[in-house]
């Protein structure tokens, strides 16, 4: 993994558990995730689309990896989403995922047309992004 020197201050982080409760790489990470999806939303469906990821999503498909171990099991579902954010921003600093890497491995799951229920999105949706997080959490320290 090769740290961006701009990035390196950010990220000098020993262990998962900073990172997921960094509120700074929380917010970078929000930015990142919405943004991916949004791009790979926007492959599928063939329009562009402009999406915010609920947290639902986020803390669903971060409870279903072993990263979850990490957090108290009584987190809500906005400090599970912002632990699953900041894991993104890490990686995305890191140099460990790219927005492009993101938005393919989100888009080659996201298995939905024009006629998806919201229900049916989030589902596939939190699958999606936990596909994406187990792809990367050998990355992490």
């Amino acid at each position: 993994m090769v740290t961006f020197p701009m990035w390196e201050s950010f990220v000098q982080h020993e262990t998962v558990e900073e990172i997921m409760n960094d509120k700074g790489l929380a917010k970078v990470g929000d930015g990142i995730v919405n943004l991916c999806y949004s791009l790979a939303k926007t492959r599928v469906l063939g329009h562009a689309t402009g999406e915010k990821v609920r947290d639902s999503v986020l803390a669903r498909a971060i409870r279903a990896t072993d990263v979850y171990r990490h957090i108290s099991r009584r987190t809500d579902s906005g400090k599970a989403a912002d632990a699953y954010e900041a894991i993104i921003a890490y990686l995305w600093m890191k140099g460990s995922i790219t927005i492009q890497g993101a938005t393919d491995a989100l888009a080659r799951t996201l298995h939905i047309d024009s006629k998806t229920s919201r229900k049916r999105e989030g589902a596939i949706a939190t699958l999606s992004f936990q596909n994406l997080l187990e792809q990367h959490i050998d990355s992490l320290p």
